[in-house]
């Protein structure tokens, strides 16, 4: 089993390592032609894009992937339910563009941007994790992050036939989620057959509960952005993106490994609990030892020296990778495996959790200036790890 796993989580992560360093050379260039104001204003349309998406869906594709992980998808009307899903996603949709325009003060042309951008960005999201129970985690995860690695291509269009600005970058950006949101919607109808049950609210309440989980996770992942661009600025928030760009190496494992445990973990009872968290401690302490040492050196190839100045913030930014890394293997067996008591106690530890982050984060950020939201990030990451570990002890056993 763990050779089968190691052997998905490699596959995928090789199509990610793909995706990601095409995504990582799209934020290079930017961080490169424009400005540092106007690289954080693209900067924050694509962290609200990224943001908004997953809360909107209100815990629907997780629930995909758990649901027909174990049930037969060409057995059921999954085509309704997704439309049924986006039904109260656009109603979401638009009460979340109210209050960010309340927040930030958009113009209007980002504000049609956000919605296109979310609403399409919703689709692949069911979509792709359709694909997910299916065990088609290669697939799956280009109908996923295909977008990502596809943009790059579109910048170097824009960037060769004229000056990339920010209007160019947005049009460019939301033009590859619609690109890619079709071609997904085509691929599902035309492989996975539509059967004629309905699906039962047994997945959709599964996916009500997951979105507290989701939702947190939403608020987590992208807060630390948000946060900087109101407190201190576009320049803070280019900073910011430009020194997380290298640091995507733990985003790359932990999306991984969490595509591929949770529908293994929910098939595969016999876990190696253990030899899992043994292998996955060896890949993080190599990791953090390559960025303590050369922060600054990977930060003035990326960009010329333009952001060497956030070498500390790289190496904080390593550390909670480390603690991502573990807390994603143990989360994916909490919720791919544990039954509702196990779900309920993770969605707890889940919300205690971002209720602290959001009051460290806005004063760490106010105290400490951007490494504050480093610094804030490995207070969460190391709280959500430790309750996730207390859950897999209480609920799992000392089984391994």
């Amino acid at each position: 089993m763990l050779k089968k796993m190691a052997f998905n989580i490699g596959s995928v992560s090789a199509v990610l390592t793909g995706v990601m360093v095409l995504a990582s050379l799209s934020s290079i260039l930017l961080g490169r032609v424009m400005d540092p104001t106007e690289f954080g204003e693209f900067g924050l349309i694509r962290t609200l894009i990224l943001f908004i998406a997953p809360a909107v869906i209100w815990g629907q594709d997780i629930a995909t992937a758990r649901y027909f992980s174990r049930h037969d998808a060409g057995l059921y009307r999954w085509d309704l339910a997704f439309r049924n899903v986006m039904v109260i996603a656009v109603i979401l949709i638009a009460v979340s563009l109210v209050v960010v325009d309340i927040i930030y003060h958009l113009e209007f042309y980002k504000l049609i941007a956000l919605f296109f951008g979310t609403f399409f960005l919703c689709y692949i999201l069911l979509f792709s994790n359709l694909f997910r129970s299916q065990q088609r985690y290669n697939q799956a995860i280009l109908m996923y992050s295909g977008f990502k690695g596809l943009f790059f291509f579109f910048l170097l269009a824009v960037y060769f036939f004229a000056k990339i600005s920010v209007l160019y970058a947005i049009v460019a950006y939301i033009s590859v989620i619609v690109l890619m949101g079709l071609v997904d919607g085509i691929l599902a109808y035309r492989t996975i057959p539509i059967g004629p049950e309905k699906v039962p609210f047994e997945m959709h309440k599964s996916g009500l509960l997951l979105m507290g989980v989701e939702a947190s996770i939403s608020v987590i992942s992208y807060a630390d952005g948000l946060f900087i661009t109101k407190l201190m600025g576009y320049d803070y928030m280019a900073l910011f993106t430009a020194t997380a760009v290298p640091a995507q190496i733990f985003a790359i494992l932990t999306r991984a490994g969490k595509y591929v445990w949770v529908p293994e973990f929910g098939r595969q009872k016999g876990v190696r609990f253990r030899q899992l968290n043994i292998v996955v401690a060896v890949i993080a302490f190599l990791l953090l030892v390559f960025f303590l040492v050369g922060a600054q050196p990977i930060l003035d190839f990326l960009y010329k020296g333009k952001y060497n100045h956030g070498a500390a913030l790289l190496r904080v930014l390593a550390v909670v990778g480390v603690f991502r890394l573990f807390y994603t293997l143990s989360s994916s067996l909490i919720v791919g495996q544990l039954e509702t008591p196990a779900l309920k106690f993770h969605l707890f530890n889940t919300i205690v959790a971002m209720a602290i982050y959001l009051g460290v984060l806005y004063y760490f950020i106010l105290r400490f200036g951007v490494i504050g939201a480093g610094l804030a990030l490995i207070v969460l990451t190391s709280l959500r790890m430790i309750g996730s570990y207390v859950i897999v002890y209480l609920y799992r056993g000392r089984r391994s």
